[in-house]
């Protein structure tokens, strides 16, 4: 599977990145990647790395570009125990925010969006 120029080919990449992403052990992935498999658990962190900060510049852009629209929403995720003590009785209850970000599409320009004076009259 491996090619002359040393370099994985993408089955291997995604092979690594699912076995990643199932948590499966280091040592099952490094042992993969020596057979030519998969690519090693140091691959797969930098391609983690490198693709976590291309969609952080593409997020900056989108958001710098003011063609883009926010969400949030707030909600509670109850994190119950198999076995309670005195200590901890009450905090399994955590509140969470999410946020999505995402493009205005369909032809909207910045034009479009400058009508705050006209809402504001209203």
């Amino acid at each position: 599977m491996h090619g002359l120029n040393q370099k994985s080919n993408a089955l291997q990449s995604l092979l690594g990145l699912f076995l990643q992403s199932a948590h499966a052990p280091y040592k099952v992935i490094d042992t993969l990647a020596h057979l030519g498999i998969s690519v090693s658990t140091d691959t797969i962190n930098r391609a983690i790395q490198s693709l976590s900060q291309e969609s952080q510049n593409s997020l900056q852009r989108l958001g710098q570009s003011l063609l883009a629209s926010y969400t949030y929403d707030n909600f509670d995720v109850d994190l119950k125990h198999d076995t309670l003590t005195v200590e901890k009785s009450n905090d399994s209850l955590k509140h969470l925010t999410s946020g999505l970000m995402f493009p205005l599409v369909h032809g909207v320009t910045l034009d479009d969006l400058k009508c705050s004076e006209d809402l504001w009259r209203k």
